[in-house]
């Protein structure tokens, strides 16, 4: 089973820019309401500082080789309606729903090989093992087409939290122009991703990286492609990854969802 979002699986069975709309609600233009003006776009390229030092939930630092969060610590951490008035919370993983390990030999399979790093965080994850994972869709409550993005949270070592932020900084150089596509064993080994594009963001955690890119149905051919964002924030040896798909309109990710996310990890 893959480790992706209901949200994402919902998008990328369909065919076509038009059939995607219709089967996803929550995928569509963005709702423009009274609270716009609070809502920055973390595709603006701009960010506003961590409000402070990021803490394990233990309240002590994860050594270099130590573990870092186990499953219990992370899903305290993985937002609540609570957390963000306005939209409900979908949990895919984590928070007493299967953890799915075996996702990081379908990305250690995709090619071209310099691109891996990308393909995985655009499944929220890497190509490292971790410690713990809680994977939400978070989405507007206030219509059909409203605001949305998939969060994903994942513990590592600090070390390997650490590469898996070094390697996708040097992957998204690499892998402008790339066709990003999984095994022929992979369940979703009709659907790839193209034309990854970085983004300059700063003021997030203690390393952030974004990148804009498209997600392809190529089985039978290559299909409309899907235009996504996704932004990457290291906290500690936590790494939370935010996803927004939009068919209709550049995406954008929710700055409220961002804000209460992170402020759960500072």
């Amino acid at each position: 089973m893959m480790n992706v979002s209901a949200l994402g699986r919902r998008v990328v069975a369909a065919a076509g820019v038009v059939s995607v709309l219709a089967l996803t609600g929550a995928c569509g233009a963005d709702s423009g309401d009274d609270a716009g003006a609070r809502k920055r776009s973390a595709t603006a390229g701009s960010a506003s500082p961590a409000s402070s030092a990021p803490q394990q939930a233990s309240g002590s630092p994860v050594s270099e080789t130590g573990k870092g969060l186990d499953q219990k610590g992370l899903d305290g951490l993985a937002l609540t309606s609570h957390d963000v008035p306005g939209y409900t919370v979908d949990t895919v993983t984590g928070k007493g729903s299967p953890v799915d390990h075996d996702v990081l030999t379908a990305y250690r399979a995709v090619t071209p090989a310099p691109c891996r790093p990308v393909y995985a965080a655009a499944e929220l994850g890497s190509l490292h093992d971790f410690t713990a994972q809680v994977i939400q869709d978070v989405v507007s409550a206030s219509d059909d087409l409203g605001q949305h993005a998939s969060v994903g949270l994942t513990s590592y070592t600090l070390a390997d939290a650490r590469r898996a932020m070094t390697e996708l900084r040097a992957a998204l150089a690499k892998c402008a122009t790339a066709e990003m596509r999984p095994s022929a064993a992979h369940p979703d080994a009709g659907l790839g991703y193209s034309g990854s594009r970085s983004r300059s963001v700063s003021g997030y955690g203690d390393e952030t990286l974004a990148f804009d890119a498209s997600r392809v149905v190529v089985d039978g051919g290559r299909g409309p492609g899907i235009p996504f964002t996704v932004l990457v924030v290291r906290q500690e040896s936590t790494i939370a990854t935010f996803m927004s798909l939009n068919p209709i309109q550049p995406p954008t990710i929710p700055q409220d969802i961002v804000d209460a996310q992170l402020k759960k990890l500072a």
